[in-house]
Protein backbone atom coordinates (compact mmCIF):
# COMPACT_ATOMS: atom_id res chain seq x y z
CA UNK A 1 0.00 0.00 0.00
CA UNK A 2 2.82 2.38 0.90
CA UNK A 3 4.47 1.78 -2.48
CA UNK A 4 1.21 2.60 -4.25
CA UNK A 5 0.90 5.87 -2.36
CA UNK A 6 4.49 6.81 -3.21
CA UNK A 7 3.95 5.95 -6.86
CA UNK A 8 0.86 8.15 -6.88
CA UNK A 9 2.80 11.05 -5.43
CA UNK A 10 5.52 10.71 -8.05
CA UNK A 11 2.96 10.73 -10.85
CA UNK A 12 1.26 13.75 -9.35
CA UNK A 13 4.51 15.67 -9.16
CA UNK A 14 5.74 14.77 -12.63
CA UNK A 15 2.43 14.92 -14.39
CA UNK A 16 3.32 11.67 -16.13
CA UNK A 17 6.23 13.45 -17.75
CA UNK A 18 4.01 15.92 -19.64
CA UNK A 19 4.42 19.02 -17.50
CA UNK A 20 6.73 21.77 -18.69
CA UNK A 21 9.82 22.35 -16.55
CA UNK A 22 9.48 25.14 -14.04
CA UNK A 23 11.91 27.41 -12.24
CA UNK A 24 10.62 29.01 -9.05
CA UNK A 25 7.11 28.02 -10.11
CA UNK A 26 7.24 29.74 -13.51
CA UNK A 27 7.53 28.27 -16.99
CA UNK A 28 10.19 29.15 -19.55
CA UNK A 29 7.63 31.24 -21.45
CA UNK A 30 6.97 33.34 -18.36
CA UNK A 31 10.68 33.90 -17.80
CA UNK A 32 11.29 34.89 -21.43
CA UNK A 33 8.72 37.66 -21.01
CA UNK A 34 10.46 38.76 -17.82
CA UNK A 35 13.70 39.25 -19.74
CA UNK A 36 12.20 42.49 -21.02
CA UNK A 37 11.01 43.82 -17.67
CA UNK A 38 11.99 47.37 -16.77
CA UNK A 39 13.28 46.19 -13.37
CA UNK A 40 16.92 45.04 -13.63
CA UNK A 41 16.47 42.56 -10.77
CA UNK A 42 13.57 40.90 -12.58
CA UNK A 43 15.73 40.64 -15.70
CA UNK A 44 18.51 39.10 -13.61
CA UNK A 45 16.11 36.50 -12.20
CA UNK A 46 14.83 35.75 -15.69
CA UNK A 47 18.33 35.16 -17.02
CA UNK A 48 19.11 32.87 -14.10
CA UNK A 49 15.98 30.90 -14.95
CA UNK A 50 16.95 30.65 -18.61
CA UNK A 51 20.30 29.21 -17.63
CA UNK A 52 18.76 26.78 -15.17
CA UNK A 53 16.07 25.61 -17.60
CA UNK A 54 18.52 25.57 -20.53
CA UNK A 55 15.91 26.99 -22.90
CA UNK A 56 17.50 27.06 -26.35
CA UNK A 57 14.76 29.30 -27.72
CA UNK A 58 15.83 32.05 -25.34
CA UNK A 59 19.26 32.47 -26.95
CA UNK A 60 18.30 35.53 -29.09
CA UNK A 61 16.94 37.21 -25.96
CA UNK A 62 20.09 36.35 -24.02
CA UNK A 63 22.22 37.78 -26.82
CA UNK A 64 20.18 40.99 -26.63
CA UNK A 65 20.74 40.99 -22.85
CA UNK A 66 24.50 41.09 -23.47
CA UNK A 67 23.95 44.76 -24.40
CA UNK A 68 21.85 45.55 -21.34
CA UNK A 69 22.68 48.81 -19.58
CA UNK A 70 23.06 47.01 -16.26
CA UNK A 71 26.48 45.38 -15.86
CA UNK A 72 24.99 42.62 -13.70
CA UNK A 73 22.51 41.70 -16.41
CA UNK A 74 25.25 41.51 -19.04
CA UNK A 75 27.38 39.30 -16.79
CA UNK A 76 24.46 37.00 -15.98
CA UNK A 77 23.50 36.71 -19.65
CA UNK A 78 27.02 35.63 -20.57
CA UNK A 79 26.95 33.14 -17.71
CA UNK A 80 23.62 31.71 -18.91
CA UNK A 81 25.01 31.31 -22.43
CA UNK A 82 28.01 29.55 -20.88
CA UNK A 83 25.63 26.99 -19.36
CA UNK A 84 24.04 26.35 -22.78
CA UNK A 85 27.37 25.27 -24.28
CA UNK A 86 27.50 24.48 -27.99
CA UNK A 87 23.78 25.26 -28.35
CA UNK A 88 24.70 28.93 -27.95
CA UNK A 89 26.94 29.02 -31.04
CA UNK A 90 24.98 31.90 -32.58
CA UNK A 91 26.02 34.04 -29.61
CA UNK A 92 29.74 33.71 -30.41
CA UNK A 93 30.17 37.09 -32.19
CA UNK A 94 28.51 38.96 -29.33
CA UNK A 95 30.53 37.04 -26.74
CA UNK A 96 33.77 37.79 -28.57
CA UNK A 97 33.03 41.50 -28.35
CA UNK A 98 32.55 41.13 -24.59
CA UNK A 99 36.15 40.01 -24.16
CA UNK A 100 36.88 43.76 -24.27
CA UNK A 101 34.16 44.73 -21.79
CA UNK A 102 35.34 47.03 -18.96
CA UNK A 103 33.99 44.57 -16.36
CA UNK A 104 36.28 41.62 -15.55
CA UNK A 105 33.37 39.36 -14.56
CA UNK A 106 31.77 39.84 -17.96
CA UNK A 107 35.06 39.14 -19.72
CA UNK A 108 35.50 35.96 -17.69
CA UNK A 109 31.98 34.69 -18.43
CA UNK A 110 32.38 35.49 -22.12
CA UNK A 111 35.64 33.56 -22.26
CA UNK A 112 34.02 30.61 -20.50
CA UNK A 113 31.02 30.61 -22.80
CA UNK A 114 33.20 30.70 -25.91
CA UNK A 115 35.17 27.72 -24.62
CA UNK A 116 31.99 25.71 -24.09
CA UNK A 117 30.77 26.58 -27.58
CA UNK A 118 34.11 25.25 -28.79
CA UNK A 119 35.01 24.69 -32.42
CA UNK A 120 31.81 26.35 -33.64
CA UNK A 121 33.28 29.59 -32.30
CA UNK A 122 36.58 29.30 -34.17
CA UNK A 123 36.67 33.07 -34.67
CA UNK A 124 37.19 33.35 -30.91
CA UNK A 125 40.67 31.77 -30.96
CA UNK A 126 42.53 35.01 -31.68
CA UNK A 127 40.57 37.09 -29.17
CA UNK A 128 40.97 34.40 -26.50
CA UNK A 129 44.71 34.40 -27.10
CA UNK A 130 44.60 38.13 -26.58
CA UNK A 131 42.72 37.52 -23.31
CA UNK A 132 45.76 35.60 -22.06
CA UNK A 133 47.22 39.08 -21.54
CA UNK A 134 44.17 40.44 -19.72
CA UNK A 135 44.92 42.50 -16.62
CA UNK A 136 42.65 40.23 -14.54
CA UNK A 137 44.25 36.95 -13.47
CA UNK A 138 40.98 35.02 -13.49
CA UNK A 139 40.16 36.14 -17.01
CA UNK A 140 43.61 34.97 -18.13
CA UNK A 141 43.12 31.60 -16.47
CA UNK A 142 39.69 31.12 -18.06
CA UNK A 143 41.02 32.16 -21.46
CA UNK A 144 43.69 29.48 -21.14
CA UNK A 145 41.12 26.85 -20.16
CA UNK A 146 38.86 27.80 -23.06
CA UNK A 147 41.69 27.65 -25.60
CA UNK A 148 42.06 23.98 -24.73
CA UNK A 149 38.69 23.42 -26.46
CA UNK A 150 40.04 24.35 -29.92
CA UNK A 151 42.21 21.43 -31.12
CA UNK A 152 41.74 22.39 -34.77
CA UNK A 153 43.62 25.63 -34.04
CA UNK A 154 46.45 23.91 -32.17
CA UNK A 155 49.12 25.40 -34.42
CA UNK A 156 48.46 28.83 -32.93
CA UNK A 157 46.92 27.85 -29.61
CA UNK A 158 49.81 25.68 -28.40
CA UNK A 159 52.48 28.43 -28.67
CA UNK A 160 50.17 30.85 -26.89
CA UNK A 161 49.56 28.40 -24.05
CA UNK A 162 53.28 27.61 -23.77
CA UNK A 163 53.89 31.33 -23.41
CA UNK A 164 51.24 31.39 -20.67
CA UNK A 165 53.35 28.91 -18.70
CA UNK A 166 55.49 31.95 -17.85
CA UNK A 167 52.56 33.90 -16.41
CA UNK A 168 53.28 35.41 -13.00
CA UNK A 169 50.07 33.89 -11.59
CA UNK A 170 50.17 30.22 -10.63
CA UNK A 171 46.50 29.56 -11.44
CA UNK A 172 47.05 30.81 -14.99
CA UNK A 173 50.04 28.52 -15.41
CA UNK A 174 48.07 25.54 -14.07
CA UNK A 175 45.14 26.34 -16.38
CA UNK A 176 47.47 26.58 -19.37
CA UNK A 177 49.08 23.24 -18.52
CA UNK A 178 45.74 21.44 -18.28
CA UNK A 179 44.53 23.15 -21.46
CA UNK A 180 47.53 21.72 -23.32
CA UNK A 181 46.51 18.30 -22.08
CA UNK A 182 42.98 18.86 -23.37
CA UNK A 183 44.42 19.38 -26.84
CA UNK A 184 45.86 15.87 -26.72
CA UNK A 185 48.42 14.79 -29.28
CA UNK A 186 48.05 18.11 -31.12
CA UNK A 187 50.01 19.69 -28.25
CA UNK A 188 53.15 17.60 -28.77
CA UNK A 189 55.27 20.70 -29.50
CA UNK A 190 54.62 21.70 -25.88
CA UNK A 191 56.18 18.52 -24.44
CA UNK A 192 59.59 20.09 -23.65
CA UNK A 193 57.95 22.97 -21.78
CA UNK A 194 55.71 20.55 -19.89
CA UNK A 195 58.64 18.34 -19.00
CA UNK A 196 60.36 21.38 -17.55
CA UNK A 197 57.20 22.19 -15.57
CA UNK A 198 57.08 18.63 -14.25
CA UNK A 199 60.41 19.24 -12.52
CA UNK A 200 59.29 22.32 -10.62
CA UNK A 201 59.03 22.28 -6.84
CA UNK A 202 55.36 23.26 -6.78
CA UNK A 203 53.24 20.12 -6.41
CA UNK A 204 50.22 21.53 -8.26
CA UNK A 205 52.36 22.40 -11.25
CA UNK A 206 54.04 18.99 -11.25
CA UNK A 207 50.70 17.18 -11.00
CA UNK A 208 49.18 19.21 -13.83
CA UNK A 209 52.23 18.70 -16.03
CA UNK A 210 52.29 14.95 -15.43
CA UNK A 211 48.59 14.67 -16.28
CA UNK A 212 48.92 16.68 -19.49
CA UNK A 213 52.04 14.82 -20.61
CA UNK A 214 50.15 11.53 -20.31
CA UNK A 215 47.25 12.94 -22.32
CA UNK A 216 49.51 14.32 -25.04
CA UNK A 217 51.57 11.15 -25.29
CA UNK A 218 48.42 9.02 -25.52
CA UNK A 219 49.01 7.09 -22.33
CA UNK A 220 45.44 7.44 -21.09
Amino acid sequence: MRMLVLAGLVLALTGCGKKKPLFQGKSAEDWVKALHDTDAQVRLDAITAMGALKVKGSIPDLIAALKDGDVRVRARAAEALWSLGADAAEAAPALISLLKDPDAGIRLNAAGALGEIGEQASAAVGPLQGALRDQDVYVRAQAATSLGKFPSAASTVVPALVEALRDRAKNVRVAAIYALGELGTAARPAVPALQEASRQRDGDIRTAAASSLKAIEGER
